[in-house]
């Protein structure tokens, strides 16, 4: 019976201040929750985090795509006309 995945496992590991000065929290991605055709779900662990940062809670978040595309500035990047000289 294929599982599908339901949640993201993540932890909360600390806390980190924008250029702005605006307090936001540290998240790390611990593993996911699925559930099967009957309705019985499971959780798969990759890894924990370590350290005095983690208070030993994980949450259950929907899934979403890590490296999708966000409201952040875009990259700066050089131009394609310019040359190294060596």
């Amino acid at each position: 019976m294929p599982s599908r995945k339901i949640y993201d496992v993540v932890a909360t590991i600390g806390e980190y201040k924008t250029g702005d000065g605006e307090i936001k929290k540290r998240y790390l991605k611990c593993g996911a929750m699925f559930e099967n055709d009957e309705g019985n779900k499971s959780i798969k662990i990759d890894g924990l985090p370590a350290g005095s940062d983690w208070n030993g809670w994980l949450s259950l978040y929907e899934p979403r795509e890590f490296n999708a595309p966000t409201n952040s500035p875009p990259q700066i990047t050089g131009r394609k006309d310019d040359d190294v000289p060596f």
